[in-house]
């Protein structure tokens, strides 16, 4: 971390300042519950003794690039009004937590395959004592052909986890008929939007909304897509199938 790393309230402040300039400069309303939130798990993450779960040094980059670009969701309406949800390679909590601090699903399952980052999302949903979340420990595409989960979510979401085309086959086996998956596109990232491939995930693209990181920290797409049918038996693959050659 920078230097405020070992000063924990310099960096807390330093980092939820930054956020709460950013997500006014981004036009998004995050309910003073959410603050709260993004609060609580500034000042868990700058205690944390355990696996590194972000990839940036700096608060404000941390602020920007993980937080308020995570908060993203909320320009998207009507995108998970009730039911569950889940984040696909959750490691640090974000986006998933979004959509309980957006009060966007009553249910959320953050969902890592590795120990360390599900200590640590296991210890702050602990400390925080945040209703409605759970962790769970298991591969995405083992959890897709899994009848605990497969196809039983309203909702998932992913971010930075994998290119786009591999994390869709990801979330098909996951979200049900009629449910929705919104993936964060980075900069040189192909947006899948149609084609065979596409339709063997029984997903379709339902809108794409571009927005701008405040302070020329990037430009960054979220795609919603829809699931219109349910996924045929043998997917998901195994994910080294899935990354040998993607579906789309």
């Amino acid at each position: 971390m920078g230097q405020n790393k070992f000063h924990p309230e310099a960096y807390v402040a330093e980092a939820l300042g930054t956020f709460d300039k950013a997500i006014r400069a981004m036009g998004i309303q995050v309910p003073e519950a959410g603050r709260l939130l993004v609060e609580g798990w500034l000042e868990f993450f700058v205690t944390w003794k355990g696996r590194r779960v972000a990839g940036f040094d700096d608060p404000c980059e941390l602020a920007v690039k993980l937080l308020a670009d995570s908060f993203a969701i909320g320009l998207v309406e009507d995108v998970c009004r009730g039911g569950t949800a889940v984040d696909l390679g959750s490691g640090n909590g974000w986006p998933g937590l979004v959509l309980s601090a957006m009060r966007r699903c009553p249910q959320v399952s953050l969902l890592d395959s590795r120990e360390g980052a599900c200590d640590f999302l296991r210890g702050f949903v602990r400390s925080s004592g945040i209703p409605g979340v759970d962790v769970v420990q298991v591969r995405a595409e083992e959890a897709g052909r899994d009848k605990l989960f497969r196809e039983k979510y309203s909702l998932a979401v992913s971010r930075a986890m994998a290119m786009p085309g591999i994390v869709l086959e990801l979330c098909s086996g996951l979200v049900s008929v009629g449910g929705k998956a919104a993936l964060w596109i980075g900069p040189g990232q192909e947006i899948p939007q149609a084609g065979p491939g596409l339709a063997l995930t029984g997903m379709e693209l339902e809108t794409e909304i571009g927005y701008t990181l405040p302070w020329g920290m990037g430009d960054r797409v979220l795609a919603v897509y829809k699931k219109v049918k349910g996924l045929g038996d043998g997917y998901p693959r195994r994910y080294a199938a899935i990354r040998k050659k993607p579906l789309v």
